[in-house]
């Protein structure tokens, strides 16, 4: 027997909630006003939270409290304090990215469920089955897996699995972005993004200009799953979740009671499912740019995208027909409906979008017009005729979703069971149940009397208990035992009935709750004396990524201790490749195994024989940059050293110490932090970070290119036939690549360089400093090398010459968060 998904709703406020609430969802997720990966939402202080709480325990709703950001050392505590206060008020879940945080709430609040953010980039089985090792009760998984690949990992893994059904995409893999953060310093992990996927962009192949369809190149389409739905429901997914915290209640009315519809339509008669049209439009009018199924049905190849409108289309209703400049009136003709109040929009005119306060049709004012009739209304800009016309808001919709969660008597009804015992001469007893084992009892204190003219009646009794008016209940049954000569004041009912209910409402809300444990502090372990004397002294290892032959001999040459080579491109059939290993063996430079960001169960294998490979080559270690292939490495036992890559988001010195348990003898640390996060958390193991190179600000499952140049549904190999960038609306160059397995990977404007904070780093005890290499010219690789090299040395050597005056390894640079760090 199927069974029904949890459908579950966004909201950004209060409002939203009982929005959420009242239109059918079976539970919500709410951020607070900390820690959110939405933090341009209302959100939510811990009494407001208290409040919403209540509200949706009462109706039987559960609510989950979005800590999914990633979490400075100096933020913890308040973070840990903020759990013990969910733990209390009785949150159902809370929503985790940073895995720091995620094994301190289960050391510390262990009775506090946790849910994997798909901030976490889990995407494959290895990933969930680590966090089931870690007591996570759900997952919520990358958007980019298809349906197929969703039905593997709930089958190997047995653990609760969340997918988003509508809303909002991201052209990046969530917790993978740092084009905000890099750009402006609002990070995407922290909660802050700008979205610049949103914005408009040129595209270059080989320094020139390429014609393209639209220029928001970034910008997806939404997501729209409710033809799709059934498939959904039979894969066995847990929860159901729609986007759109930064959305008004209205939109989360509209769309939580279409898809509350949907589901139990197609419990109630499987066979005869269907979608209205009414439905569909509703959809479509609340929000869209344009809607895609995602990654459900595999890859969506160019009908992913919305590259000509990255912000609400609404629905056509007609096409501009011509201006009346001398009464500075704008003519449309319908082709759907519109009324005063409405609010309209323009093809190819961002900022002209108005509300049509007054229309006329043959010169007659009209509150309402339609199909075929041509309206003129007052309107300063001269729009081109033929431009496309949109509804972008349905005034009658809007008032009518408002009802939905503006009325003072609930819409969500409990339906309860009453029953009363009424004996002359005893105490009235009243009992209420929600038939949820929850029965609320109260003896009345008057003692029920005989009446010798006007007996209360059965039914006068069910009239006044009937009565539970603005409350959530509902009654469904009465029995009701009174002898046919008691007497029972009207006033007598009402009052054990109220109290009741009132009885009744605690007992709902306060059964959610825990018991309030002992709260320990974590204050920082201060550093040991034996760390203490011998940071200066330990000697910093530099590391290079390379991603090919001639690239890996440069390093080498440089000076490298360590070089990391690309698990995608070493082959050892080739003799370039061949000879660049057997260089580094003669030179006694340690080889290590760079796997990839993303690696999708059906690519798994690929990565095991590479790091067999690499085994029996003699390489030293593995570079690991997502969570299932760190369970696969250090559960294998493989006898190498691990590595774990920044896209792992190290932020603080939990996560740190968490990888490090688990196996991670060296972690590279988030090129989101600065220079004072780093010195702090470098007390508490080996670290690695990132001072020069291109730094990869997205990565995506979209072919880019392909999408861009190719045909809607075939890539045509566009993306490996020249040099790629994205050009901003600042004139900035972001170098686009595209991997063997299709995916964009985009880069940072200007490259990184720390080459004059190398004593900083060193003094704050980093194990290694990385070049990334790959994406730096073959020929500056040594050179680059060669001035970090001379860098390090130079400090061990207690040299008073700064290698980095008259250093022209990067002609435009940047430092990166080295110093501004993140919001």
């Amino acid at each position: 027997m199927l069974r029904t998904p949890e459908l579950l709703a966004p909201a950004g406020n209060m409002e939203s909630l009982i929005a959420a609430v009242e239109n059918g969802a079976d539970a919500v997720y709410i951020g607070i006003k900390d820690f959110s990966a939405r933090a341009y939402a209302g959100n939510f202080t811990i009494e407001e939270l208290r409040e919403a709480l209540d509200f949706a325990h009462l109706r039987g709703v559960k609510v989950y409290v979005t800590l999914n950001t990633l979490i400075k050392d100096t933020e913890v505590e308040k973070a840990l304090d903020i759990m013990y206060t969910l733990d209390e008020l009785g949150t159902d879940a809370i929503i985790v990215q940073d895995m720091g945080l995620l094994s301190l709430a289960r050391k510390m609040v262990p009775t506090l469920p946790v849910h994997a953010s798909t901030q976490m980039t889990i995407h494959n089985t290895e990933g969930v089955l680590l966090l089931k090792e870690m007591d996570v009760k759900r997952a919520v998984l990358a958007r980019e897996l298809s349906l197929d690949e969703i039905k593997i990992i709930k089958a190997q893994t047995g653990i609760e699995i969340e997918v988003f059904v509508h809303g909002a995409l991201c052209i990046c893999y969530s917790g993978q972005c740092l084009m905000s953060s890099m750009i402006g310093g609002r990070s995407g992990n922290r909660g802050h993004c700008a979205q610049p996927c949103r914005k408009q962009y040129r595209l270059l192949k080989d320094g020139r200009e390429e014609k393209t369809e639209g220029s928001y190149l970034l910008s997806p389409k939404d997501l729209n799953t409710s033809e799709m739905l059934p498939e959904l429901i039979k894969a066995g997914i847990d929860s159901f979740k729609i986007e759109g915290r930064m959305k008004r209640p209205e939109y989360v009315a509209g769309v939580v009671s279409i898809y509350r519809r949907l589901l139990d339509r197609f419990v109630e008669d499987p066979d005869n499912y269907f979608v209205s049209e009414e439905e569909a439009t509703q959809l479509e009018q609340l929000f869209n740019r344009e809607f895609s199924t995602g990654y459900f049905k595999g890859d969506p190849a160019g009908d992913l995208m919305s590259r000509e409108r990255p912000h609400n289309q609404g629905i056509m209703v007609g096409k501009v027909k011509g201006y009346n400049q001398k009464f500075e009136s704008l003519l449309i003709e319908l082709t759907g409906e519109l009324e005063t109040g409405d609010g309209i929009g323009f093809e190819g005119y961002r900022e002209s979008g108005t509300i049509v306060r007054g229309m006329f049709v043959d010169n007659r004012p009209v509150k309402s017009a339609g199909n075929g009739d041509i309206i003129s209304f007052n309107f300063e800009e001269i729009i081109k005729p033929g431009t496309i016309v949109y509804r972008t808001l349905d005034d009658s919709l809007m008032k009518g979703l408002q009802q939905s969660f503006s009325s003072p008597s609930p819409i969500r009804r409990i339906p309860v069971s009453i029953s009363l015992k009424a004996h002359t001469g005893e105490k009235m007893e009243l009992s209420v149940s929600d038939n949820e084992n929850n029965i609320a009892n109260v003896i009345s204190d008057y003692v029920v009397e005989t009446s010798l003219k006007r007996p209360t009646t059965a039914e006068d009794v069910r009239n006044q208990l009937s009565k539970t008016g603005n409350t959530v209940f509902e009654p469904s049954g009465i029995e009701i035992d009174i002898p046919d000569n008691a007497f029972i004041p009207i006033k007598e009912l009402n009052n054990a009935r109220n109290e009741a209910i009132s009885r009744l409402e605690s007992l709902r809300i306060e059964k959610w709750r825990r018991p309030a444990r002992a709260r320990q502090s974590i204050d920082n372990i201060p550093p040991t004396e034996e760390q203490e004397t011998e940071i200066d002294d330990k000697k910093t290892l530099l590391a290079v990524s390379v991603n090919n032959p001639d690239a890996f001999v440069s390093a080498i040459k440089g000076g490298a201790d360590i070089v990391y080579l690309e698990s995608d491109v070493v082959n050892t059939e080739d003799q370039n490749w061949r000879s660049a290993i057997t260089l580094a063996v003669e030179k006694e430079v340690p080889l290590y195994l760079q796997t990839p960001v993303i690696v999708k169960d059906a690519e798994m294998k690929k990565v095991k024989d590479s790091i067999s490979m690499a085994k029996k080559l003699g390489f030293e270690g593995i570079i690991i940059a997502n969570a299932g292939v760190f369970r696969m490495v250090t559960a294998s036992a493989s006898g190498m050293k691990t590595v774990t890559d920044s896209p792992m988001n190290v932020f603080n010195r939990h996560t740190l110490e968490f990888l490090a348990g688990k196996g991670a003898d060296t972690v590279t640390l988030s090129v989101e932090m600065n220079l004072g996060q780093i010195t702090k958390i470098a007390l508490y193991g080996n670290c690695e970070y990132i001072v020069h190179g291109g730094i990869q600000i997205m990565e995506s499952e979209h072919c880019l290119i392909g999408g861009i140049l190719g045909q809607k549904d075939n890539c045509g190999s566009h993306c490996k036939s020249g040099r790629f960038e994205l050009v901003d609306e600042k004139g900035y160059e972001f170098l686009i690549q595209t991997d063997s397995d299709c995916r964009t990977h985009i880069y940072n404007s200007r490259e990184l360089c720390l080459l004059e904070d190398i004593p900083q780093l060193i003094r704050a005890g980093v194990s290694r400093l990385r070049i990334d290499a790959r994406t730096i010219d073959d020929e500056r690789v040594e050179k680059v090398t060669r001035a970090y090299r001379d860098g390090i040395d130079s400090h061990f050597s207690k040299s008073t010459k700064h290698v980095w005056e008259g250093s022209d390894i990067s002609e435009c640079h940047t430092r990166g968060h080295y110093h501004r760090g993140v919001l």
